[in-house]
Order: C-alpha cells, then sequence, then structure tokens
C-alpha cells in the first residue's frame, strides 16, 4: 500500500497550547545498521516527546533521513506522546524511500498509532494492542482561550482522522466513533479495521506467551485502558508524583507550588484516578504567596507541550 503523504497544515495551525497532565517517561530510539547492509532496524521504545527524555521527531528525522537502505524494520512499543512530534515521526517515516515495516511489539496507543500508519506493511504480534482516541489538553485562560483550544483540538483530531483513513481505508464516520470512544483494537481486531496488515503469532509450545508492554505513566490516565495492560497498585509511586518530581527538579518550583500545580493539572486530566486520594490536599498558601501561584502556572503555560495520548 502506497505510503500517504499527509498535508500537516491543520495540525500546526494556531498556537500548541495543550497540557502534560502527567510528566513523560524516558523514551529509547535504537537504530541498528551498518554500511553494507540493505535493511535497518529503528526501534521506538517508550513516549514520544515531551520536554523529559522522550523521543525527539528532529533528532528521529536525522537519523531515518541518513539511512541508505531498501527496507527499514521499525519495531514498536508505546502508549504515546506529543502529538506534533508524532506526527513529525510518521512523515519522517512515509517519506522515506525504502519499504517500512512496522512492528507493534507491544502497544501502538495514541499519536504512536498514528506512527505505525507510516508502514507499508504492519504487523502486530499476538498480544499486542492498538489504541485510538481524541487529542487531549490543558489549558489555563479566560473564556476564549478556552474556546481556542477547543478548536485546536478539533483541527489536531481532524489531521490525525485523515491519516487513519489514508492507510486503513475505512469509512471516516467510523474512525471518529472509534477516536470518540477511545477504542482498543486487540492484534485480530487492528488487523480486522485495518489498522495492521498481518498478525504474528506468539512464540511457544502450549505456552501462553503475552507481548511486553510499554511501562508509562500515561497508561492509567487513558479512561479504557485494559486492566491487564495497567501497573499493580503496589508497584511505584503514583503519576501524580513524577509529575511534581519533574516540576521540582526540571522547572524549578517550589515544593507548595509543585504539589499545587499538579493537584491542578490532576484536577482537568480525563478519566484521572485517585491513586493519591489519601494524601490531604495542598493547603492555600503552604510557602509562598497568591502571586508566586500565578507566576508559577504562567511558566507552566509556556512550558508544557501538546499531547494525544
Amino acid at each position: 500500500m502506497p505510503k500517504p503523504l499527509i498535508d500537516a497544515a491543520l495540525l500546526t495551525a494556531g498556537r500548541a497550547m495543550n497540557r502534560a497532565p502527567v510528566a513523560l517517561g524516558p523514551g529509547h530510539v535504537r537504530v541498528a545498521a551498518d554500511e553494507a547492509a540493505s535493511e535497518a532496524e529503528v526501534y521506538i521504545y517508550g513516549d514520544i516527546g515531551g520536554w523529559w527524555d522522550g523521543i525527539q521527531a528532529e533528532e528521529f528525522a536525522k537519523e531515518i533521513g541518513a539511512l541508505d537502505v531498501d527496507t527499514i524494520n521499525v519495531r514498536l512499543n508505546s502508549p504515546g506522546g506529543v502529538v506534533f512530534d508524532g506526527v513529525a515521526i510518521y512523515q519522517a517515516l512515509a517519506r522515506h524511500k525504502a519499504n517500512v515495516v512496522i512492528h507493534i511489539d507491544g502497544i501502538a496507543a495514541s499519536i504512536a498509532s498514528v506512527i505505525a500508519m507510516a508502514g507499508d506493511e504492519i504487523r502486530i504480534v499476538e498480544g499486542a494492542n492498538v489504541m485510538i482516541h481524541k487529542p487531549w489538553s490543558f489549558a489555563i485562560g479566560d473564556a476564549v482561550a478556552m474556546r481556542k483550544e477547543g478548536e485546536i483540538l478539533d483541527k489536531l483530531e481532524s489531521g490525525i482522522i485523515d491519516i487513519y483513513a489514508a492507510r486503513t481505508g475505512q469509512e471516516r464516520q467510523a474512525l471518529v466513533d472509534w477516536v470518540g470512544a477511545e477504542t482498543w483494537f486487540s492484534a485480530a481486531e487492528a488487523k480486522d479495521a485495518g489498522f495492521a496488515d498481518t498478525v504474528v503469532p506468539a512464540k511457544g509450545k502450549g505456552k501462553d506467551k503475552k507481548a511486553a508492554h510499554a511501562r508509562s505513566a500515561m497508561l492509567p490516565l487513558f479512561q479504557r485502558t485494559p486492566k491487564d495492560l495497567l501497573p499493580e497498585a503496589s508497584s511505584g509511586a503514583p503519576a501524580i508524583r513524577e509529575f511534581e518530581r519533574l516540576l521540582r527538579d526540571g522547572e524549578g518550583f517550589s515544593h507548595a507550588q509543585a504539589r499545587r500545580v499538579a493537584a491542578l493539572a490532576r484536577a482537568f486530566t480525563p478519566g484521572h484516578r485517585d491513586d493519591d486520594q489519601h494524601q490531604p490536599p495542598p493547603a492555600p498558601r503552604d510557602e509562598d504567596g497568591q502571586a508566586a501561584d500565578v507566576a508559577a502556572l504562567a511558566r507552566l503555560t509556556n512550558t508544557l507541550k501538546t499531547l494525544s495520548r
């Protein structure tokens, strides 16, 4: 199937004011190829984009553009991330002259499902998942700013559906419905819906082998994440605390400011879970005045980027 190059004008229109409700985790890209090879292996494992060690589109595009091979095998295991980074990664793969084979090793959720659509061939292993949903946003401002944010989200969603429609051949209304419902596809369902071409059987005699899914703070934030993909209650600190740590260590917020801003972000997170409900809410004024809080929120507004997860 030909690789469609999508006009990204709608995806870059307006100001990108969408907000990340949690810190994106580290992402990993590894390119394996030598000068004599006709094929390259590219691993996309982890969160896409963001300001904290996610997979960066610019670096990815440079590495892919430098590959002079006939086939690029992309190993994909990602819960998603920043819309613009994901679309740029999609474009870098779609415009490459090589035959691009996408292997969904664990999960291709949200904007990672868009990256998967760059494949001339898409293979998904039994036990892996594809998820599509509406873009998320976190905005601070007056009614005009909020309405503007809604318009931007509508444009982002329309552009993403264009990409799905071009690769899957599905009717647009079906894709609109699936995106609106946050739809999770098993390997077989993904193939039936056009999001994959081939289901790769799990290996092993009489063994129930499952794909290794991406570990990310983003998965618990989706509304319909399958239970087997969620971290156990005892594993690690809640995602909200990771966000607080990022604000303190990465952005220089005070402890009190980080708690207040994280609590605000969490309140606006779709489908959030009360992982830390045993914690008392932050006091209105722990150690800083209200002006400092406003300044901190303004800094957050200028720092966080667009997400689609």
